[in-house]
C-alpha cells in the first residue's frame, strides 16, 4: 500500500541540532504547518513584490542578500513587500548565516503565525542538508510482504505466497554469513533519482518468524553483524511452486518487478524437493554483481548462439578437417 507523504515543521527540525544547526526564533506556534515538497525556495524577486511563483508549501530561505535588501528599504516599503510575501501562507522561513531578523520581519511573521528559524550554516550548505532530509521524509512509501536480505552487498527481496519458505531461505543465508534487513513486512521508499530502499518496521526490526519455532531475535542469536537497518533493493527473487512457462529458462527475458514506479530486476526460482534455495539466491546475487560490472552471462551466451546460427562465428575445424603439417609448404 502506497502512501503520499507530508511533513510538518516540528518534525522537520526535531533532533537536527548538529545537522541543520537551526533554532526557533518564534514563540507564536505554527509548527504544525505542512511541507509537501522537498525543493527549497529562496525569496528572491518576492521581496521586490513579484510573488506569483512563491509556493507556501515549500521551505523558504532568507540569506545575506535578502536581509541586506530588506534593511535597505524604507520601513513602510519593507512591511508592504513582506506582508505580500507572507500572505502566501508560508510553511516556515529560515534565516541563514546566523543573521539577525529585522524587527519588521519578526512582526509580520508573528502577525501571520509563520514559524521563523535561524541557522548558523551558509545558505548553500543549509539548502543542501535540508533538501536531503526533506527528500527522505517526503519520499513515497509502501509496504511489501516479503523478506529483504543483504547477500554479498546486493539487496535481495524475497517474495512469494505466505508459507512458501521465504523466511527459512533467509535464515539459511544468515547462517552463511549474509545479513537480514527485514522479515515479513518490508517498508520501501524511493531515493532520488530512482533507487528503491527497504527497511523493517520499528516493531519487527531484527526479528524473524520461523514456522514451528516462533519469533527469533537474529541479533541475539547471531550477533549485531547478522542484521542491518536498511538496504537498497537491487534484485527481486520470487519463490514459486510453478515450473512452467513463467520460468525464464535462458535468463534473457529481462523481467522486472515494479516498486513505486521503479522497475527492479526479477528472478523466479521454482521450488522442488532437494533444491538448495539459499545457494541459488546467493548465485542470483553474484550474477547481479556481474551484470552491474557489465557482464551478462545469459545474453553473452545468446549472442554466441545467434552468431553461430547466422554463420558469422568462426567455428574451429574438426580433427578430420585439419591439414597435416607435412602437407604445408
Amino acid at each position: 500500500m502506497r502512501s503520499e507523504r507530508v511533513v510538518d515543521v516540528r518534525t522537520l527540525f526535531e533532533d537536527t541540532d548538529d545537522y541543520l544547526q537551526a533554532a526557533c526564533l518564534s514563540d507564536w506556534g505554527g509548527l504544525d504547518r505542512k511541507i509537501t515538497r522537498p525543493r527549497v525556495q529562496k525569496a528572491g524577486l518576492a521581496l521586490a513584490g513579484f510573488t506569483k511563483h512563491v509556493y507556501g508549501d515549500r521551505l523558504q530561505v532568507l540569506g545575506l542578500t535578502e536581509i541586506d535588501y530588506l534593511m535597505s528599504l524604507e520601513s513602510a516599503v519593507a512591511r508592504d513587500v513582506l506582508e505580500r510575501y507572507f500572505a502566501k501562507r508560508l510553511s516556515v522561513v529560515v534565516l541563514t548565516r546566523g543573521l539577525e531578523p529585522p524587527d519588521v520581519l519578526v512582526e509580520v511573521a508573528r502577525g501571520t503565525r509563520t514559524p521563523l528559524f535561524r541557522t548558523s550554516l551558509l545558505s548553500s550548505t543549509f539548502i543542501q542538508r535540508v533538501t536531503r532530509r526533506l527528500e527522505a521524509l517526503l519520499a513515497p512509501r509502501a509496504s511489501i510482504h516479503g523478506v529483504l536480505v543483504d547477500v554479498l552487498g546486493v539487496g535481495v527481496l524475497l517474495i512469494g505466497r505466505s508459507g512458501v519458505g521465504k523466511s527459512e531461505a533467509a535464515l539459511d543465508l544468515v547462517l552463511k554469513g549474509h545479513r537480514l534487513v527485514a522479515d515479513d513486512i518490508v517498508e520501501v521508499t524511493v531515493r532520488p533519482p530512482d533507487a528503491i530502499w527497504g527497511e523493517a518496521t520499528e516493531f519487527h526490526q531484527h526479528h524473524m518468524e520461523i514456522r514451528g519455532m516462533g519469533i527469533l531475535n537474529i541479533t541475539h542469536l547471531f550477533g549485531v553483524a547478522a542484521c542491518r537497518d536498511n538496504k537498497k533493493i537491487e534484485v527481486v527473487v520470487e519463490l514459486t511452486e510453478s515450473d512452467g512457462e513463467d520460468v525464464d529458462r535462458l535468463g534473457t527475458e529481462g523481467r522486472v518487478f515494479p516498486i513505486l514506479g521503479v522497475d527492479v530486476p526479477l528472478v523466479r526460482i521454482p521450488l522442488r524437493p532437494g533444491r538448495n534455495i539459499a545457494s541459488l539466491i546467493e548465485v542470483v546475487a553474484r550474477n547481479e554483481l556481474l551484470k552491474v560490472r557489465g557482464h551478462d552471462s545469459a545474453r553473452a551466451f545468446q549472442a554466441k548462439v545467434d552468431a553461430r546460427g547466422a554463420g558469422t562465428e568462426r567455428v574451429p575445424p574438426t580433427p578430420s578437417q585439419r591439414i597435416p603439417l607435412s602437407e604445408v609448404e
